[in-house]
């Protein structure tokens, strides 16, 4: 596949569709990158470090609550999302969700004190008595961004994850600095305008789901059969199990962090952490793209054209990730300053972070290509051991380093994950994503394909 069949390709299979989700991407991105700056802005390192505890929280139980539902629609949705039955999925999905962000959200605002006491971290309570009720409104948009998926509407599923709901809280947040003074700005804001934020997103979500099924005939309710019904189930519990490797690294790293730093070092580690993240986006754009298509090659068995598509897909998002990585390396302080004063410490906690990410982009679309070839479970394997070796290194590394072993611990996550992915990939399918010299290659390691 010559360099313009390549592009003329990518063109003609996303055309306005390409835009619309990196837009949406975008938002997502970007969204939750907004809200810590402004909440630097407000409240300083310390804020963004309570800020930190409480998102970790909310995110927690947002992947208990949905228990791997919202990627299990987009599988028995996106099989035959004309189907009248694609309404009774939602609604399954929905009941079985609520069961559980329900208490975990009332449990959360009558535990704030005691989470607080333990986290030794002042204002946690206040924040928390809004993040708690938020959890049900943030499990169901998510459950929504799953079906939007299914039923072929990847922008409209952006817009329904949790960078949207952080880019209408960050706007929430500085309307409200507009008609409060700065000294009125208490920290438990944040969990108000999170509220709200969520709310709001869930419910644009609701509006555009049943327009959607009144123009789609599935408006009425068709009730599945009791096989589906389990056959659901089951795959959901399997998508939670390798959510699991997301919940250590997003939440319980988090977590332990905040037990062993102060909510000024957690702040610094979360706009690092945050910022670095800006290097990656490309990839999330990849990631919305190609991977139907390396299904698509891989069941035709063009495995020539599977690799270069994979190459060229690296090296687009090393091309376009590069100038946010220079700017995180070579100017880290300038960057931080954006968030107000105080952030200057997290330089080279951004230097580590931002290099990490880079190996992410460089990589490629590894974690997919192994997942959309049927190598799924070493690819679950993989992302729960590294993970695991990660939190360990989260309980020892910030004993010692404070902030910076926070960092590393992230960083070994990231680097290890993928690395271990990207030889297995050449090992599976005897491609090679990095573009550039085949390293395992000339150390004479051989693929082993089946």
């Amino acid at each position: 596949m010559t360099a313009s069949n390549f592009w003329k390709a990518l063109k003609g299979e996303t055309g306005g569709a390409l835009i619309r989700t990196f837009i949406a991407k975008g938002v997502s991105a970007f969204g939750s990158l907004g809200l810590v700056v402004v909440m630097g802005q407000l409240y300083g390192p310390s804020g963004v470090g309570v800020y930190a505890l409480a998102q970790g929280l909310l995110l927690g139980a947002g992947i208990l609550a949905r228990r791997g539902m919202d990627n299990a629609l987009i599988r028995f949705v996106g099989r035959d999302y004309q189907s009248p039955q694609v309404r009774d999925y939602l609604y399954l999905a929905a009941r079985r969700s609520l069961v559980v962000s329900l208490p975990l959200g009332v449990a959360v605002c009558l535990m704030r004190g005691h989470i607080e006491a333990f986290f030794a971290m002042p204002g946690l309570a206040n924040v928390l008595l809004g993040i708690g009720l938020a959890i049900p409104f943030y499990t169901w948009s998510l459950i929504l961004a799953g079906f939007f998926k299914g039923v072929r509407k990847p922008a409209t599923a952006g817009l329904q994850e949790n960078g949207a709901i952080s880019l209408v809280a960050a706007g929430l947040l500085l309307l409200s600095g507009a008609y409060f003074p700065a000294e009125e700005q208490e920290i438990g804001h944040i969990g108000w305008v999170y509220l709200i934020a969520a709310a709001v997103i869930a419910a644009k979500g609701q509006v555009v789901i049943w327009l959607w099924l009144a123009r789609s005939g599935a408006a009425y309710w068709q009730v599945i059969e009791p096989e589906a019904q389990h056959d659901f189930r089951a795959a959901s519990r399997s998508f939670f199990i390798i959510g699991i490797a997301v919940f250590i690294q997003s939440v319980l790293s988090i977590l332990i962090a905040g037990k062993l730093l102060s909510a000024g070092e957690l702040g610094l580690f979360k706009s690092a952490q945050q910022i670095a993240i800006s290097v990656a986006f490309v990839l999330m754009v990849i990631n919305a793209i190609f991977p139907p298509r390396f299904a698509s090659l891989f069941h035709e068995g063009k495995m020539e054209a599977l690799g270069h598509t994979v190459r060229r897909a690296a090296l687009l998002g090393l091309v376009l990730s590069s100038p946010f990585m220079l700017v995180c390396l070579l100017v880290p302080e300038w960057v931080l300053g954006l968030l107000g004063d105080g952030f200057a410490p997290a330089a080279n906690l951004l230097r580590i972070l931002a290099l990490a990410q880079l190996v992410n982009v460089a990589t490629g679309s590894v974690g997919f290509l192994l997942n959309m070839t049927g190598y799924d479970r070493i690819m679950r394997s993989i992302a729960l051991l590294c993970n695991s070796l990660g939190l360990l290194g989260f309980i020892l590394l910030p004993q010692w380093l404070g902030a910076l072993g926070a960092a590393l611990a992230l960083a070994f996550v990231l680097v290890a994950q993928n690395l271990v992915a990207m030889i297995m990939v050449w090992m599976k399918l005897g491609i090679w994503t990095l573009p550039g010299p085949n390293v395992l290659a000339w150390l004479g390691v051989k693929p082993r394909i089946r």
